[in-house]
């Protein structure tokens, strides 16, 4: 279902108004069996497969003492489902967003599950009521596309249900704000007029429409992407949650780490904290945390060669960043103070263009094709 849709609009205008209708302890109860309505109308597998992974996650984490069998065992077999579906429907990046794979929102609903187990497993976070892990899991604004929300911080809004008219005010404008971003500068300007004028040449195959086609499909990504976490965003201040940032103009960072701290921010914290944390505790090598936590990202989209591949060229660009920091930092205090705005803009086109070109391997979809395109981009093939 598309989050341009009138059904979408229909289901974010009946959640918020039935919400605020409703008394404020049956608030968390109304929200939930909406979100369960709103999964079984679009398929019912989902709504039955998510509400397992409910019962698992609450059996296995809200026990007095969490032991590593249960929730081990617990991780183990929601990552196994979640694999399932990754390996079997593959990614479509010409509609990456415009429609959500079957079961509806799986990837981010299996890390919340594990984020929660994990935390009760450190003993980070108390013991949750069932309806407040319910609530957590079916919470729909941010259950299809995102972000990976954060139970503590779920919590502590839950805690402080008011109706908020500057809430209400900011998430309305956070709404048309992205509804901006895919409307106007995605679909008219970047796939429209960018893509017209990219049609006017008459060798595909030129350089310089090559890298046009680059540019292009990495600023869809991110219009489309960042303006579907707006809408998630905006959606949830509707109903008096603040969900965390998703896109911090991550096209204006000056380096592949700032760039990661920018972009899809829930999920690469999410790896930060379950994955690179723990490799880097038992390996003491940032190198191999790096490459574990972009494979880690690269298969959450897809089990698939490219986005392993994908995954290995970004974590190759952190390693890369991570040992040059020595000579980089020397090099900038070389510099005469004047020079360094120009540097910080070279840094900032370097690093656009790296996550660019890294894209091609996406869109590509073979290995063999992604290689064909960087050789016609560089001139090294005719």
């Amino acid at each position: 279902m598309s989050y341009l849709s009138i059904t979408w609009l229909f289901w974010m205008w009946l959640t918020v108004s039935v919400y605020w209708l409703a008394p404020r302890t049956a608030r968390q109860f109304v929200l939930m069996a909406i979100t369960v309505i709103f999964l079984a109308s679009r398929s019912p597998d989902s709504a039955i497969l998510l509400l397992l992974f409910t019962v698992i996650t609450h059996l296995a984490g809200n026990i007095a003492a969490p032991t590593f069998r249960p929730v081990a065992a617990a991780i183990i077999a929601m990552l196994g489902v979640l694999g399932y579906y990754k390996i079997t429907q593959p990614v479509n990046l010409d509609n990456l967003l415009d429609t959500v794979a079957i079961p509806l929102g799986l990837s981010y609903y299996t890390f919340r599950c594990i984020h929660f187990l994990m935390e009760r497993y450190k003993s980070a976070i108390p013991r949750a009521g069932a309806h407040e892990l319910a609530g957590y899991l079916l919470f729909l604004p941010t259950i299809v596309v995102g972000p990976i929300n954060r139970f503590d911080d779920y919590r502590r809004d839950l805690n402080r249900q008011r109706l908020d008219p500057a809430l209400i005010s900011e998430g309305a404008e956070r709404i048309l704000y992205g509804y901006a971003k895919i409307v106007i500068l995605s679909n008219f300007l970047t796939e429209g007029v960018l893509g017209d004028y990219i049609a006017t040449f008459d060798d595909p195959a030129a350089q310089h429409v090559i890298y046009l086609e680059i540019v292009q499909n990495g600023l869809n990504l991110y219009f489309q992407f960042s303006g579907y976490s707006d809408i998630a965003i905006g959606f949830a201040r509707l109903l008096g949650y603040r969900v965390m940032e998703n896109f911090n103009w991550p096209y204006l960072q000056p380096n592949i780490s700032a760039f990661w701290r920018s972009w899809h921010i829930s999920l690469s914290r999410w790896c930060r904290d379950y994955v690179y944390s723990v490799v880097v505790a038992q390996t003491r090598s940032p190198a191999l945390g790096a490459m574990a936590t972009m494979i880690a990202i690269g298969l959450w989209h897809e089990i698939s060669l490219r986005f392993l591949l994908w995954g290995a060229w970004h974590g190759i660009g952190l390693i890369v960043w991570q040992k040059s920091q020595g000579w980089t930092t020397r090099f900038e205090q070389a510099l005469p103070e004047s020079a360094l705005p120009v540097l910080h803009v070279a840094k900032v086109v370097f690093t656009v263009h790296f996550v660019w070109l890294g894209f091609v391997i996406l869109t590509a979809g073979t290995p063999g094709a992604a290689l064909e395109t960087y050789g016609r981009l560089f001139g090294l093939i005719d």
